[in-house]
């Protein structure tokens, strides 16, 4: 299976140019059969501006349709949603066939007073794609383990991001964290550039196998696409010769 990570500048709170920039990126990407965007990857990770960018959701949802369709791939990435009177930092699933799925951000970060702007999801999403089991996480998410503890068997975990350079190295290390102590594949997908408010991003975008190994990585700063091909016949092979999540830790997730 062939995955391709999109690591971008985003314009601040442009939705309609970041469509416009997200459109050509995309569609130069051949033979990918999932598409990994950016958190909040039409506007940035904007908070008081939220009201603004939450009216384009449906010209967001409609985009990512037609890449499904067009690319005949699965593509993800997060937008502002906007739902009786809560405002969210919603991941959206989009496949060929039209349908979407999404996940809710669970963890708000509270340094940057995110939970003063949206409400935080409480469910998980684990979902079937084309043979592989994939779960998706956004940003913050990724510093609990417990959140990401793979009791489901996801094959994959997916990681949208709007992650500052000041905390780069943590980035790529819990990354691989995440990958090793779940016995899965795990992408990370960051942005690139500055934001509205002063804050820069170096990317760091990756794909890291379910060993810790770097199979794929943006160059920092940079805008650009990568793709790499999993293997999940190798995944399960190796839970097979190294039956790691057989012994983990039995546990309920309560709010």
């Amino acid at each position: 299976m062939n995955v391709a990570i999109v690591q971008a500048h985003l314009e601040w709170e442009n939705v309609p140019v970041n469509l416009k920039l997200f459109n050509k990126r995309i569609a130069a990407i051949e033979g990918a059969n999932i598409i990994v965007l950016p958190e909040m990857f039409a506007s940035g990770f904007t908070m008081k501006g939220k009201e603004r960018v939450a009216p384009f959701y449906e010209a967001v949802y409609q985009c990512m349709q037609e890449w499904a369709r067009e690319k005949d791939a699965l593509i993800m990435g997060s937008t502002v949603y906007f739902e009786d009177e809560h405002y969210y930092n919603r991941l959206l699933v989009a496949f060929p066939d039209g349908k979407i799925l999404h996940y809710d951000k669970k963890h708000l970060f509270t340094m940057g007073e995110e939970k003063e702007h949206f409400t935080a999801g409480n469910e998980l999403l684990v979902f079937d794609y084309q043979g592989v089991r994939i779960a998706p996480f956004i940003c913050y998410d990724l510093r609990f383990p417990v959140w990401s503890r793979n009791t489901c068997g996801y094959d994959l975990a997916v990681y949208v991001a709007n992650w500052p350079e000041t905390r780069r190295q943590p980035w790529q290390i819990l990354l691989m964290a995440r990958a090793i102590e779940n016995q899965c594949y795990v992408i990370g997908v960051n942005r690139v550039g500055e934001d509205g408010v002063g804050l820069s991003y170096s990317g760091d975008s990756a794909v890291i196998s379910p060993k810790g190994d770097v199979l794929v990585a943006c160059e920092p700063f940079a805008d650009e696409v990568k793709q790499v091909d999993i293997d999940l016949k190798a995944l399960r092979e190796f839970r097979v010769k190294f039956p790691v999540l057989e012994d983990r830790d039995e546990f309920t997730i309560e709010d």
